[in-house]
């Protein structure tokens, strides 16, 4: 439950800071997009006009080959491969207004492995997503969702004698206020999730009880910016956030609720359809309620660049400190959270108008703050995709992922082969 409540951490804290640099990024008279994002009016979909919405509907079907399906240590056991087939629908209703926007979308996966049934899932996510315009500079956003999902099997937190994946559900809200008149530019905004797990069985019998994962999150961030020049802006942010375990003590567990902040710097940057991104530094503090955890202090900092080396190919660079949460504990003692650090690299090319390759790196250093566990986690992946018409796409992909860990038997790695078609209208 931790890894999710950091990952949906992180989404409302990147969210808030998106919004601010989005506006920023308005001033350019071009903006940047990478290759599979740039518009092709001959290979998009146009939708269903209904009234003032757009509506949207595609289905998609894919044949995967997962080496390693319970991400089991390949030096201890012999691990376990299969077929899957998934079934991805979506709908979306989008406003086609001059002024303000409204959104509504729902997607699913839908997956079935040919040989171990007991990791079928089914993952649903509802959003609607809202702006009102108040001034040429200035709106408010409102976002809303739900999601139904499942906890991968390789994730820290996954309990491995589990006799099927970890199932939870997420309603997460926010609301922020975007200014952006003049030189310097305003936002805030407020956010809240809530995070319930469900009880897993375990292999040989017995239930595996995840209510102390169960957990909500409030945190507010505000941002100021200003502007140098057309092109920089140096901005700084400050979050406080919240979290509230509805009984983190239930299996013998410390008392898990904390309040924190973190304060950065940085500047955001767009070179006129060339390069946009931002970096940033900061500090972050969180304070447990629990004296068995320790509180910790960190060094943060961030950078996102995208950048547009030729008018075929992009690049994406990523880089993140942050402390998340974790569950996880070793030798009697619980971790306060991981400090997560973390590089990643994407180029796409564009081999012809409707032939797109795109080819992935990353690495993450994960330390769990008190219990001297240390991850290292190795991601690698090549796609291609075929834009066959405005209807259909077929896709490819492969993807490795390796983890390294001085935990007793935690090690492993996976191949997982995709093929894949989509429908549009």
């Amino acid at each position: 439950m931790k890894s999710t409540v950091l990952k949906l951490a992180a989404t409302a804290l990147l969210g808030s800071t998106a919004m601010a640099t989005a506006a920023f990024a308005q001033q350019s008279d071009e903006q940047v997009q990478s290759v599979f994002e740039r518009y092709r009016p001959d290979y998009t979909s146009v939708g269903i006009r209904t009234g003032s919405f757009i509506f949207s509907p595609t289905i998609g079907a894919e044949g995967k080959f997962n080496s390693n399906i319970f991400a089991q240590d390949n030096d201890s056991v012999d691990t376990t491969d299969d077929f899957i087939a998934v079934i991805k629908p979506s709908l979306a209703l989008v406003s086609d207004w001059n002024r303000g926007f409204l959104s509504l979308t729902a997607d699913a996966d839908i997956a079935r492995y040919a040989d171990n049934s007991t990791e079928d899932f089914e993952d649903i996510r509802l959003n609607a997503q809202s702006r009102i315009d108040i001034t040429r500079g200035s709106n408010i956003t409102f976002n809303v969702g739900y999601s139904d999902l499942h906890e991968d099997r390789g994730a820290p937190d996954s309990n491995g004698q589990q006799d099927r994946p970890t199932t939870f559900s997420i309603f997460s809200t926010d609301v922020g206020y975007t200014r952006d008149e003049g030189l310097v530019s305003f936002a805030v905004t407020g956010s809240y999730e809530n995070f319930d797990f469900d009880d897993t069985g375990l292999v040989g019998g017995g239930i595996f009880n995840n209510d102390d994962r169960d957990r909500e999150r409030t945190e507010g961030t505000v941002r100021v910016g200003y502007d140098l020049n057309e092109d920089y802006e140096a901005f700084v942010k400050f979050a406080a956030l919240k979290v509230k375990y509805d009984d983190s003590r239930e299996d013998g567990g410390p008392l898990r609720d904390s309040d924190g902040w973190s304060v950065v710097g940085g500047a955001a940057f767009d070179l006129g359809g060339k390069s946009e991104g931002e970096f940033y530094v900061g500090y972050q503090k969180r304070d447990f309620d629990s004296a068995s955890l320790g509180d910790s202090s960190e060094f943060i900092f961030g950078a996102s660049v995208l950048w547009a080396a030729t008018g075929l190919t992009s690049v994406k660079l990523g880089v993140d400190r942050d402390v998340n949460e974790t569950t996880v504990g070793q030798n009697g003692l619980f971790a306060s959270g991981t400090l997560d650090t973390s590089f990643s690299l994407r180029a796409e090319h564009e081999l012809q108008r409707n032939v797109l390759l795109g080819a992935d790196v990353s690495y993450t250093k994960q330390d769990y703050i008190g219990v001297g566990r240390e991850d290292d986690v190795y991601l690698v992946g090549a796609e291609a995709k075929y834009l066959m018409n405005r209807l259909l796409s077929m896709k490819a992909s492969y993807n490795f992922e390796k983890r390294n860990t001085n935990a007793d038997q935690q090690d492993y790695n996976r191949h997982v082969f995709m093929v894949g078609l989509t429908a549009a209208w």
